[in-house]
């Protein structure tokens, strides 16, 4: 039987809402209800077996936060059971109990002691904290005199240092530069690998996609869905793509590096095929030539996607999954993708051109295509021609 790292049964987290301090005041005193009930959360039935990473996603407002802060700790349920087998380490509202008069390195410390580690344990891992934080001497000053990147940078590393068996992330790879954010998922990924059960939340469902192995859908604070991560998250953008056309606006967003790490220069699409009107027939030939610049000593895969105009994503591919080799910066490159038949029925389309790091997780850079359009002949409908046969 698989071993569970996290089981919740009924779990709901309500708050009791006041229209003023004085209704409180009445109800402690009176013993009078002046309160009303807001269900933030629950009933949540959700097992995680150990070693496994489980994708949150849901809009804001959904309960994920609510959900992740229960399972580190730091909200208790209303109701229900929380089992958790093994200790918990949680980069959510990064740095929260730092005391701004300490240096960072007491921060460590005292920080170290409420995730039960000892000052001899601490002491083994005080230097891989200082040098995966890379703040400098500002490790020794206090915390107040911290930018906000320096405050992130501390708390992220001190959070993957403390050999937690359960580790909780809430929105937590946009942490600074390109550079440190890839250097947080590269720490991220070696804890998978290591077997470590990981809670990852993030609006950034390509993200999500290459990271975790399930994915729990959170709506209105209950599990509208739960199971593979691809279904899930199909489920998910159907709902999003049916919500943004009745309010037309909003998109959903994907995690970009903040400093450049490497950036597309420019994207050329050639056509081989029957124009009708400045549009290409179905079944045209499309060649992608791209241009690119890595400026760092670091590896570059690709990924592409062809989206509809309207940010339906027809068809999208991280090439390392095929087997195709990353690039080595710094350099400048080029490549094509050639797509000799290309079944897209009539419509606008736009080819999206990502720059990955080798796990496909963090984006370094997203350009799109100039649009086309496609027209067909037949009278077809929806995205592609799918082949078939018909007889009787």
């Amino acid at each position: 039987m698989q071993k569970l790292a996290i089981r919740t049964k009924g779990l709901v987290k309500e708050y009791h809402i006041y229209e003023n301090p004085k209704e409180r005041l009445k109800e402690l005193f009176l013993k009078v209800k002046k309160h009303r009930v807001f269900n933030a959360l629950g009933p949540i039935d959700v097992q995680i077996p150990k070693g496994e990473t489980l994708g949150l996603v849901g809009e804001n407002g959904a309960g994920k936060s609510t959900f992740l802060k229960i399972i580190a700790g730091v909200l208790e349920p209303s109701q229900g059971v929380v089992e958790i087998n093994g200790k918990v380490s949680s980069i959510l509202e990064l740095g929260i109990g730092f005391n701004p008069e300490l240096s960072g390195k007491e921060n460590v410390f005292l920080t170290g002691a409420l995730y039960g580690l000892s000052s001899s344990d601490i002491e083994k891992r005080i230097s891989k904290i200082e040098r995966f934080a890379d703040i400098g001497e500002f490790f020794y000053m206090p915390v107040k005199t911290y930018s906000s990147g320096m405050y992130v940078r501390l708390a992220f590393s001190l959070a993957v240092h403390v050999d937690a068996d359960i580790l909780v992330i809430d929105e937590a790879l946009s942490v600074g530069d390109g550079a440190f954010e890839k250097k947080c998922i590269d720490k991220i990924w070696s804890l998978k690998k290591k077997g470590t059960t990981i809670i990852f939340c993030s609006h950034s469902l390509y993200t999500v996609a290459n990271f975790c192995d399930r994915v729990m859908w959170l709506k209105n604070g209950k599990v509208e869905s739960i199971g593979e991560t691809n279904i899930v998250i199909s489920q998910y953008e159907d709902y999003l793509r049916e919500k943004q056309s009745l309010e037309k606006n909003g998109e959903v967003s994907t995690q970009i590096s903040e400093g450049k790490v490497a950036s597309v220069r420019d994207i050329e699409l050639s056509f081989d095929g029957e124009f009708v009107e400045n549009s290409i027939g179905s079944f045209c030939k499309l060649n992608v030539s791209v241009s690119f610049d890595i400026y760092e000593d670091v590896s570059v895969s690709i990924g592409f996607a062809i989206d509809r105009t309207d940010n339906l994503c027809c068809y999208a591919i991280a090439l390392n999954s095929v087997g195709i080799k990353p690039f080595r910066g710094p350099s400048s490159e080029k490549f094509s993708i050639v797509f000799d038949r290309l079944p897209l029925l009539s419509g606008t389309y736009k080819v999206v051109i990502f720059l990955l790091d080798e796990t496909g997780i963090c984006v370094f850079d997203r350009k799109e295509s100039q649009a086309f359009r496609i027209v067909t002949d037949k009278k077809e409908w929806g995205v592609c021609r799918i082949p078939f046969r018909w007889h009787r």
